[in-house]
């Protein structure tokens, strides 16, 4: 049997509502410990959960215990991005420092997500972020998607609609929606917008920071020795695999809990670092890549085993 490479496991289900909420379609935090048995939490707000993830981290740390925490929006952009808005340094942190500079994000989730969006599509050309509400239009920021141009086969102008991983989510008959898109059904580019900054937050804490890496772009895959605590982060997407409903469960809740399980049962497995070798060398230096993507299809992210459903009670 492999090493296990984590001791804890912190799964986020991201919002980007504008107001305080519960339950459905807000927040969900699942922290796993090594002894297998899952905590929930449903923040109402944004800065409430950043506050839990963060004490979370630090008590772990504090344990010297190594933790996968892992949000449900991308922690990048299409290949070019960074450049078309003239940011030096590693592309991915550049936008984080950049969206944490801009994005304002009050105590009870009042934020500017849609004015940080216009005000990136003024400064390009062709624009890339669209949707916004039918009763606040912005001069830069179309509430359709009719003023966007995306880089294809039919325009040689422009970023690219999807990341890579997002393409071969594509192929393959997934839905995965593109970071420019803010509103709608399925849409995720207002979770990076107000997830990025927390990210970044998180990362660079004076504490955390010196046991923090960001999977793939400052590690492949982590070989981290028992007793060394470390924090890294790594973007996921639930809708990989189909969390069965349960009874009295808000989904969303569910879906945490069950992606916990998940990684800690293929951790125990000897296989969750092969999850992390998925990555392609593109990606590991601009786009970033999902948590349980693999190159070939011949092996899907499936459960692993019977571990996560019996510990969601089914």
């Amino acid at each position: 049997m492999r090493p296990m490479l984590f001791d804890r496991y912190l799964v986020v289900d991201w919002s980007a509502s504008s107001v305080p909420k519960r339950g459905k379609d807000s927040v969900w935090i699942c922290t796993l410990s090594a002894d297998g048995v899952p905590s929930t939490q449903n923040p109402a707000t944004r800065r409430a959960a950043e506050g839990i993830v963060r004490e979370a981290l630090l008590q772990a740390v504090r344990q010297r215990e190594r933790v996968l925490v892992g949000f449900d929006f991308p922690y990048s952009y299409p290949a070019g991005f960074a450049s078309a808005l003239g940011l030096g340094g590693p592309p991915w942190s550049a936008i984080w420092g950049y969206l944490t500079e801009r994005v304002e994000d009050d105590a009870r989730n009042a934020n500017n997500r849609f004015n940080v969006a216009a005000e990136i599509n003024a400064r390009l050309q062709p624009p890339v972020f669209w949707g916004c509400p039918q009763s606040k239009p912005l001069e830069h920021l179309s509430p359709k998607k009719d003023q966007v141009i995306y880089r294809g086969e039919q325009h040689a102008r422009g970023l690219r609609e999807s990341r890579e991983v997002e393409a071969l989510l594509l192929s393959r008959r997934h839905r995965p929606q593109a970071t420019w898109k803010l509103t709608g059904n399925g849409s995720v580019g207002s979770q990076s917008l107000t997830g990025i900054p927390v990210l970044s937050r998180l990362r660079h804490d004076p504490v955390l920071a010196p046991a923090s890496t960001v999977w793939p772009f400052e590690t492949v895959v982590p070989s981290i020795p028992e007793g060394r605590p470390a924090v890294v982060h790594a973007e996921i997407w639930p809708s990989l695999m189909t969390v069965p409903a349960v009874e009295g469960r808000v989904k969303d809740e569910s879906q945490v809990m069950f992606l916990a399980e998940e990684y800690r049962a293929r951790d125990r497995g000897g296989t969750l670092g092969d999850l992390f070798a998925a990555a392609s060398t593109h990606a590991a230096r601009e786009e970033g890549w999902i948590l349980g993507v693999e190159q070939s299809d011949k092996h899907p992210f499936e459960p692993h085993g019977v571990a996560p459903m019996a510990r969601l009670g089914l």
